[in-house]
């Protein structure tokens, strides 16, 4: 049954009824690791499919199941599966379709560990992956070969936000006979829903925007139930399933989704102009400028507007490294930290890149221009000083 409600209901109430013992309202948090079952009998009409019963916390426990419910519901998918991180999720579906030798085509854009995964542990599973520049379609056709097992992009790559056309990239994985896997943490079912796009299977870092606080670890993998089950097996064989814990926290974190997306996006699409227009900026990353060379593709994806394109942006000042080091001194709101989807603004120096990664938050709109525009000040103090110093031309 299609649940036609709209997204923020579905983020409130999918997957979830008042308990039916207690009538608390809100899954609880189901901490036990074994059930009981009535009889032997009991135990055998579990086994033949005719009494549904949770067994063992590890192979399935209904705080986590609630969850899995909803994150279902939220992407569109025929089921999903919770996992203890993000790289967890990754790792199981990754392991899951090279089993035998297999081969990826992947993004040359991916979070470093997911890069550092198909390049440095797949190979010792016997395994490869080849890493592509995924907007240009003909390198990606060219890199898929008999042993290709799936496809796995990021849509808004993580750090300097190039955009791939999902649908484009999905039409070629079926006309190859391979799977999309698209990790789509950066946006979140409240602004991208992939599988609508192509994708077979949705991987996401929960710890990001799913939970909203940076409180709690948690993955996702959801899609068709073919190759998301097999991923379950491996998760259960490798130990990544998601503790209780985490599924009552994340499941407190996913009702306010779409609200706190749009508030990020906003004060991201308002840091994003601003820093454009700064002297002290070399270049800024993000797809909703009209000035991106991915603008049109992303607006395709994500829809119109200044609250649709996330609140992932990077940029490079054009001091280097020094104006870099001025700029996050100088910040007072805004906290130098990785990770990324938090209602706090954090801001992370790319190692190696000359690069400013800005995870903005939902804090108001001003004090975070007023917080950026001093660090931009000191970036640029020197080029400054020396215009204020520079004499000026006698009447």
């Amino acid at each position: 049954m299609i649940d036609d409600r709209g997204l923020t209901t579905r983020c409130v109430h999918a997957g979830e009824t008042p308990d039916p013992t207690t009538g608390a309202h809100g899954v609880p948090l189901y901490q036990n690791v074994t059930y009981a079952f009535r009889s032997a009998d009991h135990v055998e009409a579990m086994r033949a499919g005719e009494a549904p019963h949770f067994t063992y916390s590890p192979r399935g426990n209904p705080t986590a199941r609630s969850l899995e419910l909803k994150l279902a519901d939220l992407e569109g998918a025929e089921t999903s599966v919770a996992a203890a991180s993000g790289m967890a999720a990754i790792a199981a579906t990754l392991l899951t379709l090279v089993r035998g030798g297999g081969h990826i085509v992947a993004s040359a854009e991916l979070y470093e560990q997911t890069r550092d995964f198909l390049q440095c542990d797949l190979p010792q599973h016997g395994s490869s992956a080849t890493l592509v520049d995924a907007r240009d379609l003909a390198a990606v056709a060219a890199a898929i070969g008999p042993a290709t097992r799936a496809l796995y992009v990021e849509p808004f790559s993580n750090p300097a936000l190039h955009v791939v056309n999902l649908p484009a990239l999905g039409e070629l994985a079926r006309s190859r006979e391979i799977p999309l896997i698209v990790d789509n943490t950066f946006l979140s079912p409240a602004l991208l829903r992939p599988l609508e796009h192509g994708a077979d299977l949705v991987l996401h870092s929960a710890t990001k925007y799913l939970s909203g606080m940076g409180q709690t670890q948690g993955g996702f993998i959801s899609g068709r139930r073919d190759l998301a089950e097999p991923v379950r097996e491996t998760m259960l064989r490798l130990g990544g399933q998601m503790p209780p814990f985490a599924a009552w926290m994340l499941l407190a974190g996913v009702k306010t989704l779409p609200l706190r997306m749009e508030r990020h996006s906003g004060n991201a699409d308002r840091l994003a102009r601003l820093l454009a227009t700064d002297p002290a900026v070399a270049a800024v990353n993000y797809p909703g400028l009209e000035t991106h060379p991915e603008h049109d593709v992303a607006a395709r994806l994500v829809g119109v507007g200044p609250d649709r394109f996330g609140g992932m942006l990077s940029f490079t000042l054009r001091g280097g490294p020094p104006a870099t080091r001025r700029f996050l001194n100088a910040l007072e709101m805004c906290t130098i930290a990785v990770s990324l989807g938090d209602v706090a603004t954090l801001v992370w120096p790319w190692a190696g890149r000359d690069l400013i990664r800005m995870s903005v938050g939902i804090e108001d709109a001003a004090d975070l221009e007023r917080d950026v525009r001093r660090g931009l000040a000191a970036a640029d103090m020197p080029s400054r000083a020396n215009a204020l110093s520079e004499p000026t031309p006698a009447d």
